[in-house]
């Protein structure tokens, strides 16, 4: 007698594909969740990246200030919501450029940014532009405050306002407030600080 073949009803090919269709939809999904949170890192990781460029810009400048007045007046060392000040180690090879080592420098919140301004020159005049980079986007407020040398050593600090300090403070305590990371405080010591007032040529 010839052997009976018997294959697939057509009920269990229809279980089986909807096996495979839930099976699909759940790995499916798993990639997707996969995905976005691949995505969501990688831009908190530049979020974080942009941040930290923006902390050691704000730190190579702070660390290489130098006492040293700007003849405009415009870029005075701490005023209401900027802070402005000479630094020096501005590179110039051999004296290649036409330009000193040493720039003027302005940190200010303009439009939801923190933006750097530098000068070409130090003395310059009230009709020169300075020119603009963002450093840091999302900001709503930045303010600046010297640091007496008690507070810097973990001391208690005198009396004295923050703004009477002879030459050049210790460091500066930089504030800012940011959309993405809340409110920012970093302390950064200045190299010649403490050292008197160079008067301008």
């Amino acid at each position: 007698m010839m052997q009976q073949r018997r294959g697939f009803t057509l009920v269990e090919v229809l279980v089986t594909v909807v096996i495979m269709a839930v099976i699909g939809l759940a790995s499916a999904s798993v990639i997707n969740a996969i995905m976005r949170t691949s995505e969501q890192s990688e831009t908190a990781i530049a979020r974080l990246e942009k941040l930290q460029y923006s902390m050691l810009i704000l730190e190579q400048d702070i660390r290489q200030i130098v006492a040293r007045d700007n003849p405009t007046g415009r870029y005075i060392f701490i005023e209401e919501g900027r802070l402005g000040f000479v630094r020096s180690g501005w590179f110039n090879p051999l004296g290649l450029f036409p330009r000193s080592e040493l720039q003027p420098v302005a940190y200010l919140v303009r439009e939801g940014n923190l933006v750097r301004e530098h000068f070409n020159f130090v003395d310059v005049t009230e009709s020169s532009e300075p020119k603009s980079r963002v450093v840091l986007e999302g900001v709503t407020a930045f303010t600046a405050k010297p640091l007496k040398r008690g507070a810097v050593q973990g001391q208690t600090p005198t009396s004295r306002d923050n703004n009477d300090i002879e030459g050049l403070p210790p460091a500066l305590e930089i504030t800012i407030e940011t959309e993405s990371w809340g409110t920012i405080t970093r302390v950064f010591l200045i190299n010649d600080g403490g050292l008197n007032e160079q008067p301008s040529p």
